[in-house]
C-alpha cells in the first residue's frame, strides 16, 4: 500500500517536472520570437534620418535591379593612333609604353572660373583623344587639376588611373599640360546579379557613422569601382558614389555592401605621384619632358600644401 503511494508521488512529481519544464520551453521560445516581433517596429531609415536631420537632396535611381562585374584591359595606343595624337592642332604628345599619353597645349586654354560642366569639357575636348568616352569629374582646385573619367557600359569608373584625364592649369587657371590613360573592350562576368537599392547604400553609410546629424546627400549615381588596383586586366564592382555636403564621396559596392571611402586627394596624390614617374622616363631630349614635369610637380606641391594648411 505504501509503495503504490511512494509511486503515485513519484508519477505526480514527474509529471509536474514535465509540465514546468514545457512552460519554461515555452517561455523561451516566445523570447527568442520577441526581437523579431521589436525589429518590425524599429524606427524605419527614413525616420532616423529625419530624427538626426539628415537630408537626401537628391533623385535616386529606383529602376535599376541588376548588374555585372565587368572585366576591362588596359587600352594601348597603336602608331596610327600616336601619330592623330600628334595631328591634334595646338598640342604636342607624347606616349609611353604604348598606354600613357602626356600633352602639352602649345597655347594654354584659359577656364573661367565659373564654367559650367559642360562649358569645360567644351573648351578641352578638342584637344583630347576619345574625348566623348570621359565624363567631367570635377576641377580640384586644391591641386589644379581638372579630373576627367572614363566610362564603361554607360556608367563612370570611379578613381582609377588607368581610366582617367588629367588636366594641369597654372597659377592663371589656364590649362597647359594633361595626361591620360585609358581602358579598352570591357566584358561582363557571369550572370546578372541583383543588386542593393541605392537607400540601402545610404543605410550603410549612416551605419558606419559616416553621415551624421545635419549631413545632407547631394548625389547618389551608379558606376564601377576596383578596390584593388592591378596591371593590365582590371575588374570592376557595381558601386554607388554617394555624395555628402557636395564635398564627401563615399562607394559603397552594391552587391556586397562594402566601403571604399577613398578621397579625391588621396587618390590624386598617388596618381599625380605615378605620373611623375612615368614622364621621368622620357628621353632626356624630350620637348615636353622638363615642362611638363614642373606641371605635375607644381600641382603636387600646392595640393600637400593646402592639405597641411
Amino acid at each position: 500500500m505504501q509503495w503504490g503511494h511512494i509511486k503515485t508521488l513519484f508519477i505526480l512529481s514527474f509529471l509536474i517536472l514535465n509540465i514546468y519544464l514545457l512552460i519554461q520551453y515555452v517561455d523561451r521560445q516566445q523570447d527568442s520570437e520577441r526581437p523579431a516581433l521589436d525589429e518590425s517596429k524599429e524606427t524605419s531609415l527614413e525616420e532616423q534620418l529625419e530624427s538626426e536631420d539628415i537630408k537626401i537632396q537628391t533623385e535616386i535611381e529606383s529602376d535599376i535591379a541588376e548588374s555585372n562585374y565587368i572585366s576591362v584591359s588596359q587600352k594601348k595606343f597603336t602608331e596610327e593612333e600616336k601619330s592623330m595624337l600628334n595631328s591634334i592642332n595646338n598640342i604636342t604628345a607624347a606616349v609611353i609604353d604604348d598606354e600613357f599619353v602626356v600633352a602639352q597645349l602649345n597655347e594654354p586654354i584659359p577656364i573661367p572660373i565659373n564654367a559650367s560642366d559642360s562649358r569645360v569639357t567644351e573648351l578641352l575636348a578638342p584637344y583630347l583623344a576619345y574625348a566623348d568616352e570621359y565624363n567631367f569629374w570635377g576641377w580640384n582646385e586644391d591641386y589644379r587639376v581638372l579630373i576627367f573619367s572614363q566610362s564603361k557600359e554607360g556608367r563612370t569608373i570611379y578613381l582609377n588611373g588607368s581610366a582617367i584625364i588629367l588636366a594641369y592649369l597654372n597659377q592663371d587657371n589656364e590649362v597647359t599640360h594633361y595626361t591620360q590613360m585609358m581602358l579598352g573592350e570591357s566584358s561582363k562576368q557571369g550572370s546578372d546579379q541583383t543588386i542593393n537599392p541605392p537607400i540601402q547604400a545610404i543605410g550603410t553609410l549612416f551605419e558606419r557613422n559616416n553621415l551624421i546629424q545635419d549631413d545632407a546627400v547631394t548625389d547618389v549615381s551608379l558606376g564601377f569601382l576596383s578596390r584593388i588596383p592591378t596591371e593590365g586586366t582590371h575588374v570592376f564592382a557595381p558601386t554607388w558614389k554617394v555624395t555628402v555636403n557636395e564635398s564627401r564621396n563615399y562607394f559603397v559596392n552594391a552587391i556586397e555592401g562594402l566601403v571604399y571611402a577613398g578621397t579625391d586627394k588621396e587618390f590624386l596624390n598617388n596618381t599625380i605621384n605615378d605620373n611623375i614617374t612615368r614622364i621621368g622616363s622620357l628621353p632626356e631630349e624630350s620637348e615636353i619632358k622638363e615642362a611638363a614635369l614642373n606641371a605635375l610637380e607644381q600641382s603636387l606641391e600646392v595640393g600637400n600644401r593646402s592639405e597641411i594648411e
